[in-house]
């Protein structure tokens, strides 16, 4: 069976995907409840494969939500990462907030 690419909508790569779960130590069970994603969605694409057509497209976002809300940065092509490629790092906690938390109270 040949591998469907994935689409370049999705707000993050299967690798980067791959890697935050690596830093954070997480399963892909813990990742997939977090995102509330289903663990077969998940695996298909960790893979790199199309997770369906009847997929909701608002799974990579949550996808990457969950790993940004646990202290993932991602890095596009080129962004401050020695290899030129995209990337991620680990944050140091306590110096995110959510974009849908922005409010005058947490303005530094």
């Amino acid at each position: 069976m040949a591998d469907t690419p994935v689409p370049a909508n999705l707000a993050v790569s299967p690798e980067q995907v791959r890697a935050a779960r690596a830093v954070l130590n997480w399963s892909p069970q813990e990742l997939a409840e977090r995102a509330r994603v289903t663990p077969d969605w998940l695996h298909e694409f960790e893979q790199g494969r199309e997770p369906g057509v009847d997929a909701d497209p608002g799974e990579a976002e949550r996808l990457r939500r969950a790993l940004e809300e646990a202290g993932i940065d991602f890095l596009d092509a080129g962004e401050a990462s020695s290899g030129g490629g995209p990337g991620l790092r680990l944050r140091q906690k306590g110096g995110y907030i959510a974009p849908e938390q922005l409010s005058s109270a947490n303005d530094v």
